[in-house]
C-alpha cells in the first residue's frame, strides 16, 4: 500500500512539474500597442516570457496577417511580424499562445490614429528652445523622490545623485517658460533610467542617458500619463515638445541587457573597447578600420552598452519605439543624441520611416563635429554629403558655438575674436539649409556661458543678442537667462535651479526672487532675464529674423 501511494504521489508531482513546464508566461510585448492607419502597416511585435519559443503563436482578427514568426538563440524571445492592413479597425487583438495541451491569450489593442495631425506640427526658425533637464529644473512633486525597488533616491547635497525634478515641477513653471518668450521646449531623457551610480567615481544617471527601459517615463518624474499632460498643456500655450531619444546605447541594467535576444543585439565590448569620441571618421576618406569602428562599434562609457543597429530585429524595435512615442504623445521633434555614433545608414532608414508617418515633423541630430563641412554631411540635401542621404533636417551647429565662445573672448584679428563668425557663417552654402541649425550658446554637456565670459556681463549680452538675431533656431539652456555658471564637471553644468524646490530661500521664477539672487551674488540677474526675455518675445513675430 505503501509503495502504491509512493507511486501515486511520484506521478502526481510528475503532472503537476510537466502542467508547470508548460504553463505559459508572458512578462512583455512591445510595442504595448499599436495603430491602423499608418503608410506601413507591418509591425513587428518583440514577445517575451519563460520559454516562449517552445509556444506557437496565431492570430485572428480581421484585416490583420501573422507574416511570420520569427526565434531567436534566447528562448525567452519570439518576434512576430504582423501586418495590419487598411481593411483592419480598431479594437483588441487577440494573439494566441499553444504549447501542447495549454493555450494563453494575450488581449493587444489597436488604436485608431488621431486624424489630426497639426500635434506633429515639428519647429523651425520662428522657435526658441528652451532646453530643460528635468532633475534639475523644478520638484512639485515630492512623493515621487523616493521609489521602492528603484536603485536612487535624492540627495541634493550630492552633486552627481538625483535631486528630484520632475514632469509637476516642469508643468507648475509652463507660466515662467512662455512669459519668458519660448515657443518650444526640449526635455533631456524622460525614459526610466533605473542604473546603479557610484558618486566616489562621478557616475550618477540623474541625465537620463542610460535607459532601463525605452517605453516607460522614469517613475522619479512621474508616468506615461503626466507627460502626455505636459505635452498637451505645453502645446495649448502654443509651445512645442521635443523630446530627447538614444539609439546608440542604453543603460546595462536595460531589461533586455540583462537577457539579450542575440548575442550579436550589442557590440563586443572586449573587442572595441570605448570611443574616443572622433565622429569625423565617418566620413574621413583616410580612416583606418580601427578608427571607424571606435566611433561606431566602441561603447560611449562602461554603463552604456553600444547596440548593434546591424541587426534587424534591433532596429524595427528602435523604429518602432520612436514612432509610437510620436503616435502615443503627440510630440513636435526630436532631439537624437549621438546622431554620428550607430551606423549612418540606419539612422538614414530610421529618420525616412518617422517622415513618412509624419512629414511636417522636424527632427534635429546632434552632431558634435568639428567644422562646418563635417556638421553639414549629416544634413539631409547637402553638398558636402556626396551619395549619402540622411534625411535629417536639422542639426545642431557646432561650428557657430565655437564661433561665439571665440569672438567675445579673444581680441579682433584677420582670423579671431568676432572674425570667427564670419568665417563660419560664410560657409553656410555646404548646408542645405542653414535656418533649420540649432544654435546655442551652452546645453547640458557645456560649459555654462556666463562661465565662459568670465562672467562678464557685456560679454554675456553680446553673446546672447547674436544668437538670438541669427539665422538657424536658437536653444536657450535652463538658467542662462539668470546668469548661470558652471565650468568643472557634468555636475556643475546641471545646477538647480533656485525656486525650484520649496526649501530654497531664493526663488528666481519670480521677479523679486531675481534681484534677491542678483544682489547676493553681485550681478545683473534681473537684467538678464529682461534681456532674454524682449530678444525672445520680439523675435517672435519678427519674419525678417526667421
Amino acid at each position: 500500500m505503501t509503495k502504491i501511494v509512493s507511486l501515486l504521489t511520484l506521478l502526481f508531482l510528475s503532472l503537476t512539474i510537466t502542467a508547470q513546464a508548460q504553463r505559459i508566461e508572458i512578462e512583455r510585448v512591445e510595442p504595448p500597442n499599436w495603430w491602423v492607419g499608418f503608410e506601413h502597416q507591418d509591425v513587428q511585435l518583440l514577445v517575451y516570457g519563460p520559454g516562449i519559443n517552445t509556444a506557437r503563436a496565431s492570430i485572428d482578427y480581421p484585416g490583420v496577417i501573422l507574416r511570420k514568426t520569427i526565434l531567436v538563440e534566447n528562448p525567452n524571445y519570439m518576434f512576430l511580424d504582423v501586418r495590419i492592413t487598411e481593411e483592419a479597425e480598431p479594437g483588441t487583438m487577440d494573439i494566441v499562445f499553444e504549447r501542447g495541451r495549454r493555450s494563453f491569450t494575450y488581449s493587444y489593442e489597436l488604436k485608431a490614429r488621431g486624424k489630426d495631425r497639426s500635434y506633429a506640427q515639428g519647429f523651425d526658425a520662428s522657435d526658441v528652445i528652451y532646453l530643460i533637464m528635468p532633475d534639475r529644473f523644478a520638484n512639485g512633486n515630492p512623493d515621487n523622490d523616493e521609489i521602492e525597488g528603484m536603485l536612487e533616491g535624492v540627495d541634493r547635497s550630492e552633486p552627481f545623485a538625483r535631486h528630484g525634478g520632475d514632469i509637476e515641477g516642469i508643468l507648475n513653471n509652463l507660466d515662467y517658460i512662455e512669459e519668458l518668450g519660448m515657443t518650444a521646449i526640449w526635455f533631456n531623457p524622460i525614459l526610466e533610467n533605473d542604473m546603479p551610480y557610484d558618486y566616489s567615481q562621478r557616475i550618477g544617471f540623474y541625465h537620463g542617458y542610460a535607459a532601463t527601459d525605452k517605453y516607460r517615463v522614469d517613475r522619479r518624474y512621474g508616468t506615461n500619463e503626466e507627460f502626455l499632460q505636459l505635452v498637451a498643456e505645453t502645446q495649448n500655450r502654443g509651445m512645442r515638445v521635443i523630446m530627447d531619444m538614444i539609439h546608440n546605447h542604453v543603460g546595462t541594467h536595460h531589461w533586455f541587457i540583462k537577457d539579450m535576444p542575440t548575442s550579436d543585439w550589442v557590440h563586443d565590448q572586449a573587442k572595441y573597447g570605448n570611443t574616443g569620441y572622433r565622429t569625423s571618421t565617418i566620413m574621413d576618406p583616410y580612416a583606418s578600420e580601427y578608427d571607424f569602428n571606435n566611433t561606431v562599434r566602441a561603447w560611449f562609457v562602461d554603463e552604456m552598452p553600444d547596440l548593434d543597429q546591424r541587426n534587424e530585429l534591433l532596429a524595427n524595435y528602435l523604429i518602432q519605439n520612436t514612432i509610437w512615442w510620436i503616435e502615443y504623445s503627440g510630440i513636435d521633434g526630436i532631439r537624437m543624441d549621438t546622431h554620428p555614433y550607430p551606423y549612418k545608414d540606419y539612422m538614414a532608414e530610421w529618420a525616412r520611416r518617422v517622415f513618412v508617418e509624419y512629414p511636417d515633423f522636424n527632427i534635429v541630430g546632434e552632431v558634435w563635429m568639428p567644422n562646418v563641412a563635417t556638421t553639414a554631411f549629416w544634413q539631409s540635401g547637402s553638398i558636402a554629403s556626396g551619395d549619402y542621404e540622411s534625411y535629417l533636417p536639422s542639426t545642431t551647429d557646432f561650428p557657430l558655438f565655437y564661433a561665439v565662445n571665440a569672438a567675445f573672448n579673444q581680441p579682433f584679428g584677420w582670423d579671431t575674436g568676432t572674425m570667427q563668425l564670419y568665417y563660419v557663417l560664410s560657409q553656410d552654402f555646404l548646408y542645405a539649409d542653414p535656418l533649420l541649425n540649432v544654435i546655442f550658446l551652452d546645453n547640458h554637456d557645456l560649459n555654462r556661458y556666463f562661465s565662459t565670459v568670465g562672467r562678464d556681463y557685456d560679454k554675456f549680452r553680446l553673446g546672447l543678442t547674436f544668437i538670438l538675431t541669427t539665422r538657424g533656431i536658437p536653444q536657450i539652456y535652463y538658467g542662462t537667462e539668470i546668469l548661470k555658471e558652471g565650468n568643472m564637471h557634468d555636475a556643475d553644468k546641471r545646477r538647480d535651479f533656485p525656486g525650484g524646490w520649496a526649501e530654497d530661500p531664493i526663488n528666481a521664477f519670480t521677479h523679486v526672487g531675481r534681484v534677491e539672487l542678483g544682489e547676493k551674488r553681485g550681478l545683473p540677474v534681473a537684467e538678464a532675464h529682461a534681456l532674454t526675455t524682449k530678444l525672445s518675445q520680439w523675435r517672435k513675430n519678427k519674419e525678417v529674423i526667421h
